[in-house]
């Protein structure tokens, strides 16, 4: 067997912007963004989406923007009428237990090294040097700023901010703050105050040139504003959903493209359909499929049968215990026989009419339990009556029940 590179990332966010496929109608709102706040007129944004959907992916163009504007502006057909778009770039990525002043420490500790200098560092390293928690007792932090810690870490970043803005100015367009997975710290942390002072204060001292975008799951703006009502007013929603049909071929045939010329790699046009209808528009669950056809090909030409062991692969190794945990929180009984229904229709999008003809019940019978699975996050409606799995690695593993779980396919009666 000859080893050979695999150009697909499952579990990775695509940096480069000749792999990133489809949004050129959000990149262009990105980038409008990014050209007027060069221009004093900064409009704070929120990326959000479900999981897999390519958040990470469509902010890290960004960068793409920056390092190679020129480029990705000619390729979207954006005239900026000769805007370089030198932004620098702070990026974090927060986590569930991270306090306001730990997100905020670790983005300016993030300091592209393109500005990064003797000066700069001082400015940001005192901040760094009074916010960032201290650890007293091994794995114990102790904030020392806990009283109105939101309102006086914002007021201290601005004037940071604003000893680094005057410092770079002559040189750069404006400062681009990003923070990832702002869900993760929404509701506990302070950072939705934090966030309110802190764009407040940036208008107040004239700093127009300075942006904030945050990137996280559907509900976020929601979470965020149980800790400052608010906050919703200062971010513009860019809203990523599934990819229609084109983009989804398009993240195939970019990613093939990137295999070296001397082995170029090609997919069956059924396959590829096959790809197209099982990820439902999630570039995610798209990298997943072909990365593992991709390691099945000994020809060079990705067709049913790689598919066939990719899938399987897939849900009875790589995610069989995430999928298993997932079928058993919707419930059993009828909620279960709902599931296996909706697997065994052709369409991934299931109008309820035909799930009530599959199970045996009336369509009005089955509101109840429909909604019960909304919330649970197993399914959501598409359209009115029409329903669709919220993963679509389910779908498959429904599919596959009989042979991966047969007590769980099996136990249409339990309660």
């Amino acid at each position: 067997m000859q080893l050979k590179a695999n150009p697909f990332r499952p579990d990775k966010p695509i940096d480069n912007f000749e792999l990133f496929a489809g949004r050129a109608h959000e990149l262009t709102v990105l980038i409008r963004s990014m050209f007027n706040t060069g221009h004093g007129n900064a409009r704070h944004m929120i990326v959000t989406g479900p999981r897999g959907i390519g958040k990470s992916s469509f902010i890290n163009q960004i960068h793409s923007v920056t390092d190679n504007g020129g480029d990705v502006l000619a390729k979207l057909g954006i005239d900026a009428g000769g805007f370089r778009f030198r932004f620098p770039v702070f990026k974090c990525r927060a986590r569930k237990e991270f306090s306001t002043e730990q997100v905020v420490t670790a983005l300016l500790e993030a300091m592209p090294t393109k500005i990064s200098s003797e000066n700069i560092r001082s400015i940001v390293g005192d901040f760094v040097d009074q916010w960032k928690p201290k650890v007293t007792v091994p794995g114990l932090l102790t904030l020392e700023h806990q009283t109105e810690a939101a309102t006086d870490i914002g007021r201290e970043f601005v004037r940071t901010v604003s000893n680094l803005w005057s410092a770079i100015k002559d040189e750069r367009d404006g400062i681009i703050f990003i923070i990832d997975e702002i869900d993760t710290v929404a509701e506990s942390s302070g950072i939705a105050s934090f966030l309110k002072v802190t764009t407040e204060e940036l208008v107040d001292a004239g700093l127009d040139q300075v942006v904030f975008y945050l990137v996280g799951v559907d509900g976020a703006m929601e979470h965020l504003m149980q800790d400052h009502p608010s906050v919703a007013r200062v971010f513009e929603n860019v809203e990523l959903r599934p990819m229609n049909r084109s983009e989804s071929r398009e993240v195939v045939h970019r990613t093939l493209n990137s295999v070296p010329r001397s082995r170029p790699v090609r997919i069956s046009d059924e396959s590829l359909e096959w790809v197209v209808d099982t990820a439902s528009g999630y570039p995610s669950f798209i990298h997943t499929l072909c990365f593992e056809a991709f390691e099945y090909d000994s020809d060079s030409y990705l067709d049913k049968d790689d598919f066939d062991k990719a899938a399987d692969e897939v849900v009875s190794r790589i995610k069989r215990a995430e999928l298993g945990q997932l079928l058993r929180a919707a419930g059993a009984g009828d909620y279960r026989r709902i599931l296996i229904a909706m697997a065994q229709c052709e369409s991934t999008l299931v109008p309820l009419a035909y799930i009530g003809t599959e199970i045996g019940r009336p369509s009005n019978e089955l509101s109840s339990y429909m909604n019960s699975l909304v919330k649970r996050g197993i399914i959501e409606r598409e359209d009115r009556a029409i329903y669709r799995f919220v993963d679509p690695l389910l779908r498959l593993y429904v599919q596959k029940l009989d042979v991966l779980e047969p007590t769980l396919s099996s136990l249409f009666d339990e309660k």
